[in-house]
């Protein structure tokens, strides 16, 4: 312990998360020169300090001498004021409490970045602020066009160390979110392969159908040296070439693509991490999987992602160093899957199977749980048996689904993360039948308990055309976020310690390149 006797032998706290106030130190300032000194600074054993830094930079400027007692905080250091009465009609004292009191609460100015960073440490503050509370502290800094150059650099620094800011609001629509998109689908990952073209199950006569089943025909082949093969037999028609005039086998993909208003939304908006594809069939956002991966598993971590479908979480978790084991009912996905990792030298695996019968399919321990499952009967994906999304009735594929959830905790190691990526839907009547919190009960009682929660938000695509007409008839608002849900089983600071430091790949060429 060093002997502490002066104000040189004290040191402030380069990582104070007060930056302080102009106004808050003239209060400070005022009040020591006029009434003295009355509560006391803390230091830790080196003369570091902890508490009354502001106070210290004051004191050192007016000239007061410094007095040390010692103490391991098992006793309540008291100052005596000596020349203080409370009950004096001079009134020092009372005038000092209003002091203390107002200088804290105007010179408290809370460093962000620092906040951030003393959080990722593992430093606690659950017992001193709301979760909303810690969200309004960091929103009141969100860059605009207007903020300072330095609130700018301080979110430069979070998407830097953590991809994007990891707040409970996930913004899909940023530019610096469709620029990490973009570059990771240009690795070559094409998702919306083995998906078909109808989904939803739509009509021949449908319009929607007959454009975005063109639009799948021709992006297999269209250049790519593929065939129709993927497609079910009775989906791989190319449709007449005078088809409103345009929607032909040559049209524009890249311009529609980027449009995403033709192409509409079936069955879930442009939700669930899931951008569409000219099929109209939900693909799952490559920058929320790598998100989930960075932040919540460590290199080498294995994953189980018991409703795999495309192959966005397996060829991102494989690019970052971690296993993969997915589980997918549809043979023909299973297929279409494999050639886009082998053409990247990855090896995540893809597993035909059930996962009702997850143990058997997959067996073994896992360090990750993470998927997205399907909305009932949204997105129809097969006529399998074991296909949750043909289900008859909700509970039954509510039952279904709570299986698998509990056979994928189970299989989860102690001292783990999981995350679902959900989203309500409404039943026949219109009313939404609660996935989420349906989705919530399930880990609970697979022995799970809810760690995070966030909302994603994205683009509004076509939505503006079909509220229009919709919120008139229904009043229903048009739904463009999800929920993005974390577990933990077991104890989350030790989980944290085994996901060591969140390690972001670099952007090189407008590709992803792993740092080191």
């Amino acid at each position: 312990m060093k002997e502490l006797n002066t104000r040189d032998d004290l040191t402030p706290d380069a990582r104070n998360a007060n930056l302080g106030t102009e106004r808050g130190r003239y209060m400070l300032d005022h009040s020591l020169r006029t009434l003295g000194a009355g509560r006391s600074i803390v230091v830790d054993a080196e003369g570091r300090v902890a508490a009354g830094n502001k106070t210290l930079e004051v004191a050192e400027e007016i000239g007061l001498p410094i007095r040390v007692i010692r103490t391991d905080g098992n006793e309540l250091v008291v100052v005596q004021r000596t020349d203080w009465d409370l009950l004096d009609d001079s009134g020092a004292a009372r005038q000092y409490a209003y002091a203390d009191n107002r200088s804290s609460e105007i010179g408290l100015d809370w460093d962000v970045e620092q906040i951030e960073l003393d959080i990722a440490d593992g430093i606690e503050l659950d017992e001193l602020f709301f979760e909303n509370e810690i969200d309004e502290i960091m929103e009141a800094v969100r860059i605009d066009e207007d903020a300072p150059a330095d609130q700018a650099q301080a979110r430069a620094t979070l998407a830097e160390r953590f991809i994007v800011p990891p707040f409970s609001v996930l913004d899909a629509r940023q530019g610096y979110w469709q620029d990490r998109k973009r570059a990771w689908i240009a690795l070559g990952i094409e998702s919306e392969l083995g998906r078909g073209a109808n989904l939803r199950g739509l009509s021949e006569a449908n319009d929607e159908y007959r454009y975005n089943k063109e639009a799948y025909s021709a992006r297999l082949d269209n250049g790519k040296g593929r065939t129709l093969g993927a497609i079910p037999p009775n989906q791989a028609t190319i449709l007449s070439p005078d088809y409103k005039g345009k929607e032909t086998a040559s049209f524009d993909h890249s311009r529609k693509a980027a449009q995403g208003e033709i192409n509409s939304v079936f069955g879930r908006p442009e939700d669930a991490g899931h951008s569409q594809s000219q099929t109209g069939t939900s693909i799952f956002d490559p920058v929320l999987c790598e998100c989930a991966y960075t932040w919540f598993t460590g290199k080498g971590f294995r994953t189980l992602d018991p409703f795999a479908g495309g192959s966005v979480r397996g060829i991102v978790a494989a690019y970052l160093g971690r296993e993969y084991v997915g589980i997918e009912l549809r043979e023909e996905q299973v297929e279409a899957n494999k050639p886009q990792a082998e053409a990247l030298g990855l090896t995540p695996r893809w597993l035909h199977g059930d996962s009702a019968n997850v143990r058997e399919v997959a067996p073994g321990e896992y360090d990750f749980v993470f998927s997205c499952p399907p909305y009932y009967n949204l997105e129809v994906y097969s006529e399998l048996a074991g296909e949750l999304s043909a289900a008859p009735t909700y509970e039954e594929f509510l039952t279904g689904y709570r299986h698998i959830i509990a056979d994928s905790v189970a299989m989860l190691r102690d001292n783990r993360f999981a995350c679902f990526v959900v989203g309500d839907m409404r039943d026949k009547l219109g009313y939404y039948r609660n996935f989420v919190s349906d989705t919530i009960a399930a880990f609970r009682d697979a022995g799970c308990e809810l760690y995070n929660e966030a909302i994603l938000v994205t683009a509004v695509g076509s939505l503006p055309i079909r509220v229009s007409s919709q919120f008139p008839v229904g009043r229903k608002l048009g739904k463009t976020h999800q929920n993005v849900l974390v577990f933990i089983k077991g104890d989350w600071r030790k989980a944290v310690e085994a996901c060591g430091p969140c390690e972001v790949v670099e952007l090189i060429n407008g590709t992803p390149e792993l740092m080191g």
